[in-house]
């Protein structure tokens, strides 16, 4: 079934000053008794390329679809700590680089688009992390569903199980920058090394997964500090939801692979603390089920939302 497609850039107001996200529309939010389901990408300083399949819910299942890039990433509003490089689409102000600052381009987002009253989210590793702080600090009336794929209850869990997972592949001084990055590059080669096995085990790696990953790449060749470095230099360095995971009031859904970068012990956290919740393990996959496992992603999402 074919499928309405709509891409603008939302104006964003935030500390007196005007962003822009980027975002793109799948389907009906008009004229449909689905409830629109919004898609956050991972990184922080990715981009929603990885997370087109989502839009196999809007075709098979009828089910809206939001896509959009994060302020501070690829086709939205970047920052300025560029080396005497106006960056592309940037209002020249840089905000601090928080939770709350996603937090509040998510809500302005639901509101451009008059999604308010009802609304699921998905959220995959850091946008998992971007959704359960929007349910915990927000608690939005018109959330109805969460999903978190592949996510993280805290930074300390994320860099323990990254680190044991890259013990025998990488050598120290790569470990340490897939968890307190310095530069985006050298992150990236780790990355690359350690996703082989728990990243995305597809062959070859799918065009889309490997563009989100460029544009992060790509803001190192002219950013003095990326919005990685910032945010792990930041309040994310040492994030942690345990002990709110009791204000989550809408129905979750956990999904993790077998050879996942997020063990299972990195999102037990969600299941012991979420009133509300249920865990499905893909056997088949590492850290992209959206990937590596799509049609029974698919339909496990269409399941979940559908109750």
């Amino acid at each position: 079934m074919a499928c309405n497609e709509r891409v603008e850039e939302v104006p964003f107001l935030y500390n007196g000053v005007t962003y822009k996200t980027w975002v793109k529309v799948v389907g009906d939010l008009e004229n449909n008794t689905r409830t629109p389901l919004i898609a956050l990408h991972g990184g922080p300083g990715l981009s929603h390329d990885y997370m087109n399949p989502h839009i196999d819910l809007a075709v098979s299942y009828s089910i809206p679809v939001i896509l959009y890039d994060q302020v501070g990433s690829a086709r939205s509003s970047h920052f300025v700590s560029y080396r005497g490089v106006a960056p592309p689409n940037s209002p020249n102000e840089t905000p601090p680089i928080t939770i709350d600052l996603f937090i509040a381009e998510l809500s302005n987002l639901i509101n451009h688009l008059k999604i308010a009253s009802a609304f699921d989210i998905v959220g995959h590793s850091w946008g998992g992390v971007l959704g359960v702080e929007y349910a915990i600090r927000s608690q939005p009336p018109g959330l109805r569903h969460l999903v978190l794929v592949s996510s993280l209850a805290s930074t300390a869990l994320w860099g323990q199980s990254v680190m044991q997972l890259s013990a025998a592949a990488l050598p120290d001084q790569l470990r340490n920058e897939l968890v307190q990055p310095t530069s985006m590059g050298k992150h990236r080669e780790a990355l690359d090394k350690l996703h082989a096995v728990h990243g995305c085990t597809c062959v070859p790696v799918p065009d889309e997964v490997k563009k989100s990953l460029d544009y992060a790449a790509s803001e190192e060749e002219v950013c003095d500090t990326t919005v990685p470095q910032k945010m792990f230099a930041g309040e994310f360095g040492s994030w942690s939801c345990i002990g709110r995971l009791d204000r989550v009031l809408v129905p979750t859904l956990i999904i993790n692979g077998r050879k996942d970068l997020a063990q299972d012990f990195v999102l037990q956290p969600f299941f012991d603390g979420i009133p509300r919740v249920k865990w499905v393990k893909m056997e088949k996959s590492s850290h992209m089920a959206i990937w590596e496992e799509r049609e029974r992603y698919m339909s496990t999402l269409a399941q979940f939302l559908s109750t």
